[in-house]
């Protein structure tokens, strides 16, 4: 069975809530005995008189809660902890940042530091990453080896370069084995790295954003939203949300220009967007501005996917936003994420979107490559589920790729399994240079994309620039990652030998659920 397939392993019951499918299975993860004791006694109870979910469809869009970096710092608290929350308009228990399904949206500049302080008040062991931003993978920075343990209380610290591309990123928790889970009970959020309008000719500067979080709400009871893997079943139907709301309502003048930032902030599906009537100007992919402008009816994004685009309202009406069934990874059926009103009278467009962005980034089409390798995507065949590369699960001591700092090497990629992998690594960009033997035209760089399954076969530069120093790459269905399908890397700085990373042995969980 494939690994997007786990359904007999995780619903024990199908319900209905108020038109919503929602899935009864094992209950909440464990801990050692103190923490145990405070975390039930600090979640409500689940009873069979719990009051079911029951969201309100066709909210207004609001953005999640906005915090800006001032005289070049963002302060911020994060806590993670289990509660009773409100989702689309309807009291729900889940497990996420600062009492929010989706955190807030973290706005810096490039030069800024962010300084979180993150409150552990869940069962089980966590960290945090920082997906997207190139920044140093060490010590409090984006470092995914920490162990943040639970009731406790830790720093972190990420120094954004002061040439920092601008775009739209996110944060979420990445503690491998566990990661599916926490993320589906609410622990990620968005960070903007403001700028990227500065790119755009004059007369675009002020064209009003818009955030648009998206990612799926899966429940373990009809009033609990599932925090464990086990808990968790890609291929099942479950409300698709966008900033926590089910079906919002945005509006948009005719002839009026918007920058949305898109981002899948989900654990595992993915979403085939369009908007009816309207095209996509993409003008930043994963947080990359572009080199070349592309004009899109339908934008795949995959899990940890994000685009920037600008929207021009079109006649006066109202438009859907939906995703269409997707058939690499939980084909799932279509839907309507949103409902956008244009408003009149109908009106051309007055600014003109541009074909080129003045971005900084470099093209890899012609550097050097210093070696080559070949990754290989699949499925173990045993009676536990687990995911593999190069025929190994993930090991945090096995530092077998070791690329030297300011070098470029080009990687092949082949997806030997029956499901589609997303795959991302961390710090540094990547150049798409072909897909399934075709040259690929980039427009721009990415830290995600998706190998096809039954063979696909993709191929990336990777430029290891600034930082060196033990980070990861891993496919971004985060199933497939806690069970196994993830790499450990080590850029090598002048003098530096391959080593273990430093906390290696704090963050060696076995097997999926990590317990």
């Amino acid at each position: 069975m494939s690994g997007g397939s786990r359904l007999p392993l995780v619903v024990s019951a199908l319900a209905t809530v108020a038109g919503v499918a929602v899935f009864a299975g094992f209950g909440a993860a464990g801990g050692d005995g103190e923490n145990r004791a405070q975390a039930a006694a600090a979640a409500p109870s689940a009873t069979a008189s719990a009051v079911a979910w029951r969201p309100k469809r066709g909210l207004p869009l609001t953005e999640p809660q906005q915090l800006r970096s001032r005289g070049g710092v963002l302060k911020v608290d994060l806590t993670a902890r289990r509660g009773r929350i409100v989702v689309s308009g309807s009291p729900v228990t889940a497990q996420p940042f600062n009492g929010q399904f989706v955190g807030p949206t973290l706005v810096v500049r490039p030069g800024d530091t962010i300084r979180a302080t993150i409150h552990n008040g869940t069962r089980a062991q966590t960290n945090i990453h920082y997906h997207g931003l190139h920044v140093s993978p060490k010590g409090l920075s984006d470092n995914v080896f920490r162990t943040f343990e639970p009731g406790r209380t830790v720093k972190s610290v990420v120094v954004l370069p002061n040439d920092h591309e601008p775009g739209t990123f996110w944060y979420h928790v990445h503690f491998h084995g566990l990661s599916e889970g926490q993320l589906m009970g609410g622990l990620s959020g968005l960070i903007v790295v403001e700028g990227l309008k500065d790119l755009l000719p004059q007369e675009l500067r002020d064209v009003p954003e818009q955030q648009l979080a998206i990612r799926n709400l899966q429940l373990v009871r009809p009033d609990t939203v599932a925090t464990l893997g086990s808990e968790v079943s890609p291929p099942v139907e479950s409300p698709r949300l966008i900033n926590g709301l089910l079906r919002p309502k945005l509006t948009l003048r005719s002839g009026e220009t918007q920058l949305w930032r898109l981002a899948n902030i989900g654990p595992d599906i993915f979403y085939d967007i369009a908007l009816d009537g309207h095209t996509l100007a993409v003008i930043a992919e994963d947080g990359s501005p572009v080199w070349e402008v592309e004009r899109r009816t339908r934008l795949l994004l995959p899990p940890g996917k994000r685009f920037d685009v600008l929207v021009q309202g079109g006649k006066p009406g109202r438009y859907k936003i939906r995703a269409f069934r997707y058939e690499g990874f939980a084909p799932l059926p279509t839907v309507e994420l949103a409902e956008l009103t244009v408003t009149g009278p109908a009106a051309e467009p007055t600014l003109r979107i541009p074909e080129t962005l003045p971005t900084k980034t470099v093209r890899l089409d012609n550097a050097k490559i210093a070696r080559r390798r070949t990754f290989v995507f699949s499925f173990g065949t045993g009676r536990t589920f687990t995911a593999l590369i190069n025929g190994e699960v993930f090991d945090p001591e096995r530092i077998g790729i070791t690329p030297k700092l300011g070098t470029v090497e080009e990687w092949t990629l082949i997806n030997r399994s029956d499901e589609d992998h997303p795959f991302h690594i961390h710090v540094n960009d990547f150049q798409v240079m072909s897909v399934d033997g075709k040259p690929y035209r980039a427009r721009g760089l990415q830290d995600v994309v998706t190998i096809r399954k039954d063979g696909g076969r993709v191929v990336v530069r990777n430029s290891y620039q600034d930082y060196a120093g033990h980070f990861v790459f891993h496919c971004h269905i985060l199933g497939h990652e806690d069970a196994g399908m993830m790499q450990t890397i080590q850029v090598l700085g002048p003098g530096d030998r391959p080593s273990p990373p430093p906390m290696a042995g704090m963050h060696h969980p076995r097997g999926h659920e990590g317990h």
